[in-house]
């Protein structure tokens, strides 16, 4: 690995019957390109799944970008255009995925 892992927001999309296609296409068109101006946010990819989910993967620049990123302007406004198609998914959901550091163990020695 060439340097320290960076945190990643996955969302995961499943449209209603007849919006996937329309919702994928949305999602690529105008969803990534919103999310790219977000601070902090280094690159974000969207993919489809065999059985219709759509997937946006957002990689972060560090930990500290992930709460700066989630607060800004930018992040509100996504929100807002993704808010159009609620009626339009069956369900939506966001995971966060960001590094642990190693633990530092410590024995006892009585």
């Amino acid at each position: 690995m060439s340097g320290p892992a960076r945190p990643v927001m996955v969302m995961r999309a499943r449209p209603l019957a007849g919006q996937v296609e329309l919702f994928f296409r949305w999602v690529r068109e105008v969803h990534v390109r919103d999310t790219r101006a977000v601070p902090g946010v280094v690159a974000v990819r969207a993919a489809r799944t065999p059985c219709g989910e759509v997937l946006a993967v957002y990689v972060l620049r560090d930990g500290e970008a992930v709460g700066q990123a989630l607060q800004s302007a930018e992040a509100a406004y996504a929100r807002g255009t993704l808010e159009q198609w609620a009626d339009r998914l069956a369900e939506l959901r966001f995971e966060i995925y960001a590094p642990v550091p190693p633990l530092r163990v410590f024995a006892s020695i009585n």
